[in-house]
């Protein structure tokens, strides 16, 4: 991997809403960041991330331009673009040389995710996945711990990222076309929970199932899921997200069970609660901005030559648990489609 050196100079390609965040991360860092391009068709966002910036970096419609024609100010491309866009930008991207970040998801199906993969070993470039979760405190503590051995051999994780959105908040936008999204909620807001899960328990996927609905929201994809993975190494784990309702009451974002206690927590708080005890211990953790956590990851990477915590082969693990839950999902609702009239005359007869 070819490495950065000095400042990394990120262009960002999407200027809309989630790169507002990316750029406060680039501001968090100014001797390590600098913003150097913007991309957009919307003047509104350029003008916003400009006022964000404080500054006028060259702003293009078309990063395709943006790259012939700006590309000596550019390392890293930072893609924040709506989910169908996001393949064919990586592979421009990496076909010009540079590195890249990538808003989730990766893409939307495998064989883009096969082609991004392919093209970023051929450019010898590096692919951070924007898995901002991954440094929250409670998330990095857990995985620390769960490695030094603190609770033995995971046999159950659960992720978990619920909360109401209003019926009508997607209506007329992107997110609410499958074409554009991808799905539904699972491969939006969803796939916090799902590569939280894939880190914590640090296995393969040996088998997905999936369940889902559509609630309240007007979209095409559902707006909650419950998926349930089994890993390589035995441990099972479960994934609940929604656009429907809250996380339930009295649970956390993670929890993970091992054979000699439990650790579980949410944002900058950690439990652990040892096998056989009845009150958990606390830890409050030193709070972190995940988003300017991970534009520090992406410039130590870049100019260490470090992988990445998530790079494209954990983008795609991702995905894939996803699609599969989406397509069992699919399988369950067809049946149910069948069986539930037939149930209906037998014992109407």
């Amino acid at each position: 991997m070819k490495k950065v050196a000095g400042k990394v100079r990120v262009a960002i390609v999407g200027a809309g809403g989630i790169s507002g965040q990316h750029v406060k991360g680039i501001l968090a860092y100014p001797d390590r960041l600098a913003c150097t391009a913007l991309c957009d068709v919307s003047e509104e966002n350029l003008a916003k991330r400009r006022a964000q910036l404080g500054a006028e970096p060259p702003a293009f419609r078309d990063w395709r331009q943006m790259l012939e024609r700006h590309g000596d100010q550019i390392d890293v491309v930072d893609i924040c673009l709506p989910h169908h866009l996001h393949a064919q930008a990586i592979l421009d991207a990496a076909a010009a040389g540079k590195h890249v970040l990538c808003e989730k998801p990766m893409c939307t199906d495998l064989k883009d995710a096969d082609r991004i993969l392919a093209a970023v070993r051929k450019a010898g470039v590096t692919y951070m996945s924007a898995h901002n979760q991954l440094f929250m405190p409670a998330v990095q503590e857990a995985r620390k711990l769960i490695g030094e051995g603190l609770i033995g051999r995971v046999r159950w994780l659960r992720s978990q990222d619920c909360f109401v959105n209003q019926p009508t908040a997607l209506v007329g936008k992107w997110r609410s076309q499958l074409k554009f999204q991808g799905g539904g909620e699972l491969i939006d807001t969803g796939y916090h929970p799902t590569y939280r899960l894939l880190y914590l328990a640090d296995a393969g996927v040996v088998g997905v199932r999936g369940s889902m609905a559509r609630f309240h929201q007007l979209i095409e994809g559902e707006d909650t899921a419950s998926v349930q993975v089994r890993f390589a190494n035995g441990a099972l784990g479960e994934i609940l997200t929604s656009w429907a309702f809250a996380n339930p009451h009295g649970t956390h974002q993670i929890h993970v069970i091992g054979e000699k206690g439990q650790l579980f927590g949410s944002g900058n708080t950690l439990h652990f609660l040892p096998a056989g005890y009845a009150q958990p211990a606390v830890m409050n953790l030193k709070p972190v901005d995940t988003f300017s956590a991970q534009m520090l990851h992406l410039a130590d990477c870049l100019c260490e030559g470090k992988r990445p915590l998530h790079g494209a082969e954990e983008g795609k693990a991702v995905l894939e648990i996803i699609l599969e839950a989406t397509a069992d999902a699919q399988g369950w609702q067809k049946l149910a489609a069948v069986e539930v009239p037939r149930r209906r005359t037998r014992r109407a007869s």
